[in-house]
């Protein structure tokens, strides 16, 4: 399996790619996408829907892209800048990826969680996106709560690692 991560707009979707299905933020997708024989061109489909899609390279990973007239630059990384974001702020930080909605939350302060640990859900564009424990240790903070609007970059909760580095 292949993930990318796709930044279009101030919009970050992680991309994940196995075979022949796909899933877009954790969500399956439901249609095909096919490379055309001009360079370039693609068509998604969906049962009776179909789109083509121009796809011009811009360097650096960056791509643009054209549907009906409709135009996006989709920058395309192999890890998540907002991931690399919150490494850089504290490793026991969870920052947003994206403007969203919180769905659900599963902790609250005080809370022991491990690496990995269900901490909340959000939507965004009516896609959900779940978010996990980026390290093992103690919540100190949450600032999520259903329903509150959170914008790109906020810090949604805050682990206190509670063990040294060996």
């Amino acid at each position: 399996m292949s993930v990318y991560y796709v930044t279009i707009g101030r919009n970050e979707y992680q991309i994940e790619i196995d075979d022949h299905s796909y899933k877009i933020n954790g969500e399956p997708v439901d249609a095909t996408l096919t490379a055309l024989k001009e360079r370039g061109v693609y068509v998604l489909r969906k049962e009776l829907w179909k789109r083509e899609i121009h796809v011009a390279p811009q360097g650096k990973g960056e791509y643009m892209l054209d549907s009906e007239g409709v135009h996006g630059v989709a920058k395309v990384e192999r890890s998540s800048p907002k991931l690399r974001q919150a490494a850089s702020t504290s490793a026991g930080d969870l920052i947003s990826p994206m403007p969203c909605q919180v769905v659900s939350v599963s902790v609250q302060v005080n809370d022991q969680v491990e690496k990995g640990h269900l901490l909340l859900v959000v939507e965004s564009m009516k896609m959900q996106m779940t978010l996990y424990a980026p390290n093992a240790g103690k919540v100190t903070q949450v600032n999520a709560e259903p329903g509150k609007l959170i914008a790109k970059g906020d810090t949604l909760v805050k682990i206190e690692s509670g063990e040294s580095n060996s």
